[in-house]
């Protein structure tokens, strides 16, 4: 007499049903627009300052000292500026702020200049840290993509204690958004629907946005309220430890 097929779960179908029986999601996601989950990406691009370290509050007061010094700009002001246009290399945000002006260049060299010792010694978290082990361990490629400089981007991820398995920062033609955006179309042979960017600004939200890949917000730099206003259909996250929540 012939029964019914045994069907074997899949290890990816079994963490699934697993994590649907878990308690509700933590305060570390403070806003999912959907009830269903978000699929699992075969490659997360993660932004590196404001959302892989906690390194804003410092490149915020180091702006704000060269824009004081350079600019004669007030204190309050120049930092105000400075977080309206963060996501951007900071040559980019000069010229926002000051569109053509000849001391862009020696602003951007003081800055630049500053910057490895300012950031030196802000690690990445063991939450976070945590966070991106377990998506590795379900098979998820876990790149960096900033528009800090490439040397920085290497020198965090020597002290960072993860293997990430790609590293993109700004130069030599690269740049967060399109430019890397395909080279991890080239080294993965994915397409954007499959790979998820986090990051902490408004502009990073616009590079998905206007790139055509999913977004997570990290409200960090910006608040909940800031990030759901501008783009209402995004999850938003308080620590970037809760992430893989947004999987279940």
């Amino acid at each position: 007499m012939s029964g019914s097929p045994v069907v074997v779960a899949s290890p990816v179908a079994t963490r699934v049903r697993s994590a649907a029986k878990r308690s509700p999601i933590s305060s570390g996601v403070a806003r999912v627009p959907f009830a269903a989950p978000l699929p699992l990406p075969k490659v997360l691009l993660c932004d590196l300052d404001g959302t892989l370290i906690d390194s804003m509050p410092a490149l915020a007061e180091l702006a704000t000292e060269v824009m004081e010094e350079v600019f004669a700009m007030p204190g309050a002001l120049a930092r105000e500026l400075y977080l309206a246009t963060c996501g951007l290399p900071f040559v980019q945000q000069l010229e926002e702020i000051f569109p053509g002006d000849p001391r862009n260049a020696a602003a951007v060299a003081t800055f630049e200049g500053a910057k490895p010792a300012r950031c030196a010694a802000i690690e990445m978290s063991g939450e976070t840290r945590g966070a991106l082990e377990e998506l590795k361990r379900a098979g998820v490629r876990i790149a960096v993509s900033s528009n800090n400089g490439i040397d920085n981007v290497n020198a965090f991820a020597r002290l960072a204690r993860f293997d990430f398995d790609m590293l993109l920062g700004y130069g030599d033609g690269l740049a967060k958004g399109k430019p890397h955006l395909e080279a991890s179309e080239r080294a993965y042979s994915v397409d954007r629907q499959q790979m998820l960017f986090v990051g902490d600004s408004l502009h990073d939200g616009e590079i998905a946005e206007r790139e055509g890949v999913p977004f997570v917000a990290l409200a960090t730099t910006f608040s909940p309220e800031r990030f759901a206003l501008r783009f209402p259909h995004v999850p938003v996250l308080r620590r970037f430890a809760a992430l893989p929540e947004l999987f279940q």
